[in-house]
């Protein structure tokens, strides 16, 4: 437990320590207000923080329960504001402080810090931000770190030993857990090592629900959802070819990520980019090492400077494009995988995640569309059939849903989330 009444910043390189922070206090009887850039679903579910009030921070705009990252000396100092004066002794975290630094810039974000902690101050309550060192400017740490009170390294401590990352839906589980709860992998049938690291965690599709409210599924939500899609499986993806010969630190960051040792990944990447400055494949693959740490920001000035390079690659494309979608910027998001499909116009993969992104923006006959055309190229891909199954069920088309659904149950006979979801349809 932390100490009340403080500012705390917490290194660390995933969150995990700083929620489950969060949630302590919470189930302590303190109210909690949440600023996060992951899905609020998500948090609620796996850190058992259904009390907290949580806000998406997002360029989605006009929907309930979303907060611009712009907006934050408007609508979000507001509401922490509001939230402190109804509520003594609360406690409130803002997370991916990187990616407000990045939209706002440094000297606004300290300014917003600064006025928070006052806030907090006044009415006794806790502040806490996480920030991953590694991924800002030494100077910018050291002036963040001067802000609060009490500064805690929790990267040694924290990494996923007693926990595991759904490689379907980013959830993360207890190890000794056999099914994810949210999207029905099966742990016992995963491969003991992945091809492919994943880059992106897409979120799970929705049931229909207002338009204002995109995010809240309704009542007739499946109790089990399928994410949209799995970009690992795809187009979340390592150039494989082997680079110029000598570049060793290459292939072992292309070994490290393979494993999952996305850290000691992007060091080699970074030897082989100061061998080789122009290598596009280096750059590409210290984004997706980055962006499956959570670091979207530094992933993407590294497919920037790989497009800067190879302007035409549709596998850095597509990856940008997964890397703008988690950040909000669907319309971007969509222009890319538009430019990707421009130059693999074939590839299944890139027209699953531009289905993902409509879907997001609420057009779901694009969605099908895209869905149609990636399944033409590749008829046998499940997650596909899911995406396409979730869609028909959105719009209440329950008789191609169920269509759908068994059509993955033909691929897959002992699918979870086919299998459950099809009695809501039938």
């Amino acid at each position: 437990m932390i100490e009340r009444g403080m500012k705390h910043l917490i290194y660390e390189l995933r969150t995990t320590v700083t929620y489950e922070l969060f949630s302590e206090m919470i189930h302590s009887g303190i109210p909690g207000l949440c600023f996060t850039t992951t899905a609020p679903q998500r948090l609620s579910k796996e850190y058992k923080m259904s009390d907290a009030r949580i806000y998406l921070v997002s360029e989605c705009e006009n929907i309930k329960g979303v907060i611009h990252p712009k907006s934050i000396e408007g609508r979000m100092l507001d509401v922490i504001q509001r939230f402190v004066k109804e509520h003594h002794e609360s406690i409130i975290l803002i997370d991916d402080i990187e990616y407000l630094i990045m939209e706002n810039g440094y000297e606004m974000v300290e300014k917003f810090i600064t006025k928070v902690g006052k806030l907090t101050k006044e009415k006794n309550s806790t502040f806490l931000v996480p920030i991953n060192p590694n991924s800002m400017r030494d100077n910018v740490v050291k002036a963040m770190t001067a802000k609060f009170d009490d500064v805690r390294d929790v990267r040694n401590i924290l990494v996923t030993g007693d926990k595991i990352e759904c490689p379907e839906c980013g959830a993360m589980w207890s190890a000794t857990t056999k099914l994810c709860d949210i999207c029905g992998y099966n742990f016992e049938k995963a491969p003991t090592a992945k091809p492919k690291p994943a880059a992106e965690q897409q979120p799970a599709p929705e049931k229909p629900a207002p338009k204002a409210e995109p995010r809240r599924p309704s009542q007739a939500a499946p109790e089990a959802r399928k994410p949209e899609r799995t970009p690992e499986a795809k187009k979340v993806e390592v150039h494989h070819a082997a680079p110029p010969s000598g570049d060793n630190w290459f292939n072992r960051g292309v070994a490290f990520e393979k494993m999952g040792r996305s850290e000691e990944a992007v060091e080699c990447f970074d030897k082989a980019i100061l061998d080789r400055p122009d290598d596009s494949w280096a750059w590409f693959n210290k984004g997706v090492s980055l962006h499956r740490m959570g670091m979207m920001g530094e992933a993407m000035k590294c497919y920037d400077r790989a497009l800067a390079i190879e302007p035409n690659d549709p596998d850095v494309l597509s990856n940008k494009g997964i890397a703008l979608r988690s950040l909000g910027k669907t319309e971007e998001a969509i222009e890319c995988y538009l430019t990707a499909l421009k130059y693999a116009p074939k590839d299944a993969g890139i027209w699953s995640n531009l289905g993902v992104t409509y879907r997001v923006l609420g057009r779901t006959k694009d969605a099908l569309d895209c869905y149609s055309k990636a399944l033409a190229i590749n008829p046998n891909d499940v997650s596909v059939l899911l995406n396409k199954a979730a869609a028909f069920q959105s719009e209440g088309k329950h008789a191609e849903s169920l269509d759908a659904y068994k059509s993955v149950l033909a691929i897959d006979p002992n699918n979870p989330v086919a299998l459950r979801n099809m009695k809501l349809v039938q």
